[in-house]
């Protein structure tokens, strides 16, 4: 069983609010921002990979006209959602499911004009990365949004030039390849390469750019076509 899935480790990870990654939260303003300028009125954003709620809550409160809906595969981590989230009523809506099948996944009808992921589609292997862009994509009218928020693979030949510029942000940052490499297997981690992403979200339709990126951490922005 996934350790998400004990209502134990779901706590842990919620009390730690992502504290032990020092780009999350610059990229969440820059989230928030995206959202906020791109007119989505009385529509509705799709969080995927919404975890506790942290970041639902921080968009339903910067939106407030606007309904969220949350899709997590772990029920630990949606009951906490349903606890933070419960203020906000009829706005919010949260749903079971996973994304490695995201056709599977029962959502509700809405008119979305915005998804996003934040630190949630490295769980997938490549072809289901694929295949969840091309889902998220086809959700979406023209203009809609796509912003994903997560961890990009680090070449073996890169790796003593990725913790150099890591340390910047997390000075006890050490270790061999390998033992990086064991770290996001044990974890169940599949980052892919940047450059993989962006070719999956543009062969959905997407045009799309790499907006903010420090090390391995990227913020991919997506538009659909007209």
């Amino acid at each position: 069983m996934d350790p998400w899935h004990t209502p134990e480790e779901a706590a842990a990870w919620d009390a730690s609010a992502g504290s032990h990654l020092p780009t999350r939260m610059e990229q969440q303003d820059l989230l928030l921002a995206l959202l906020t300028e791109s007119q989505i009125d009385d529509g509705a954003v799709l969080d995927l990979g919404t975890g506790s709620g942290l970041v639902a809550e921080a968009v339903l409160e910067a939106l407030p006209g606007t309904e969220l809906v949350g899709v997590d595969f772990s029920p630990a981590m949606l009951k906490l959602a349903g606890r933070r989230l419960r203020r906000f009523g009829s706005r919010v809506h949260l749903c079971q499911g996973d994304l490695s099948r995201p056709e599977e996944i029962d959502l509700p009808l809405r008119r979305y004009k915005a998804v996003f992921s934040v630190q949630t589609l490295h769980h997938l292997d490549n072809r289901e990365k694929a295949a969840a862009f091309a889902w998220m994509a086809g959700l979406l009218g023209a203009r809609g949004l796509v912003v994903v928020i997560d961890r990009v693979k680090v070449e073996e030949a890169l790796f003593e030039d990725w913790l150099v510029t890591w340390r910047r942000v997390d000075p006890a940052a050490s270790g061999t390849y390998a033992e990086h490499v064991a770290e996001l297997t044990e974890a169940g981690d599949r980052p892919a390469t940047l450059d993989d992403q962006i070719e999956w979200m543009k062969a959905a339709g997407l045009a799309t750019s790499c907006l903010h990126l420090y090390g391995n951490r990227a913020m991919l922005v997506g538009r659909k076509s007209e």
